[in-house]
């Protein structure tokens, strides 16, 4: 793990990986909302689950970044505020997705009996509540918006570590 926070190259593809995740993430809320083909009858029409995007920060791709890999970075002075901020929006992201989510299926944790034999989770969906998850969407994607920025300084900060910083850092 050091190794690869010791090459900038490194570090910079595994935020750019990490952002690429986040940005498919981003998408695949967006096709909850507002459907592959289009919106038909009163469910969902594409099959989603939990698994289709991980309601848990830790369970996405990106937080799985983070908690593997990003958080170590938090120890380079010029770094440790911007991985905090990482953190808060990840967060924020989960929480507006979660409210999306509810709207279009029973958390898996209250499912009952008969809706976990049936893996039957999805739930009639009213204009107003697919209008509320509209407005849930464009907050999450603002949010993502602001994710990337900070994403993008970090890169900036990576770019501009010297070598002292990196040997400190190892030294460590």
């Amino acid at each position: 793990m050091y190794r690869d926070i010791s090459n900038k190259a490194i570090m910079l593809q595994k935020i750019y990986d990490a952002k690429r995740a986040h940005k498919e993430w981003v998408n695949k809320a967006d096709k909850l909302v507002n459907g592959i083909h289009s919106y038909k009858g009163g469910k969902v029409d594409l099959d989603v689950d939990e698994t289709f995007i991980p309601l848990d920060s830790s369970s996405c791709t990106f937080g799985q970044w983070f908690n593997n890999y990003a958080i170590h970075l938090s120890k380079f002075k010029s770094i440790g505020r911007f991985i905090h901020r990482i953190e808060e929006h990840h967060d924020a992201l989960h929480e507006t997705y979660l409210k999306i989510y509810t709207i279009f299926f029973v958390i898996p944790k209250q499912r009952s009996l008969l809706q976990r034999l049936l893996t039957f989770n999805q739930k009639k969906v009213s204009d107003l509540d697919r209008e509320k998850a509209k407005i849930h969407l464009d907050y999450l994607k603002k949010s993502s918006k602001e994710l990337l920025e900070v994403l993008e300084i970090l890169e900036d900060k990576i770019k501009a570590l010297d070598y002292n910083e990196l040997s400190e850092f190892l030294a460590k």
